[in-house]
């Protein structure tokens, strides 16, 4: 018999550009990701991995929707994902789970990201370019709405708080919530890196 519930809670937690060597789990002494790696070492932790596409929009299509960037046609940057291929949100709401995401899309035509470009995601606060609609400090998402909203704090700290939340709205059903913090990609707009 299994302690293992029947519908788990699913939590993907997505950085960008981040080499796996920057990490304490992975062995840097710096003590800088205490949190991630408490989730890699408590939580599924996908210790090899290999990315279908070195480009940040066509590998996000290809974690959406777990189909080769080549085959959906997002084979660069600026291209929207396709909105007639499954998804993860849409596998996951059709079992029955409550889907949100938070933070950096990078696979729609526009900022705001139009509702039929979000991957069948219910809950949304997002930016499809993050690194062009904020800064470190001056955090503005998306809602659900398309209105701007803004997030208090280091960039990566706000969007994580605003996953918290979601977590404690929606502890009554499983659920689905995709992550999606840009550091440590540099910052496009000023081209430097700001710490926390």
């Amino acid at each position: 018999m299994s302690d293992r519930p029947e519908h788990p809670n699913v939590l993907v937690v997505l950085t960008d550009q981040q080499r796996w060597d920057t990490t304490g789990v992975h062995g840097n002494p710096l003590d800088l990701t205490p949190e991630f790696d408490r989730l890699a070492r408590e939580g599924t932790h996908v210790l090899q991995a290999l990315t279908p596409q070195p480009v940040c929009g066509p590998a996000r299509s290809s974690l959406q929707t777990g189909r080769y960037p080549t085959a959906l046609g997002t084979f660069r940057n600026g291209v929207p994902l396709p909105t007639d291929v499954p998804t993860l949100a849409g596998q996951f709401a059709a079992a029955g789970y409550a889907t949100g995401y938070i933070g950096k899309w990078h696979l729609a035509s526009a900022d705001p990201v139009p509702a039929g470009e979000r991957g069948g995601y219910g809950f949304w606060l997002g930016s499809n370019t993050l690194e062009f609609t904020s800064d470190a400090y001056q955090t503005v998402v998306f809602d659900a709405d398309e209105r701007p909203v803004r997030l208090v704090g280091y960039r990566s700290d706000a969007i994580v708080d605003a996953a918290i939340r979601f977590l404690a709205d929606h502890h009554d059903r499983p659920f689905l919530l995709f992550v999606s913090l840009l550091e440590p990609h540099h910052q496009n707009a000023t081209d430097s890196y700001p710490a926390p």
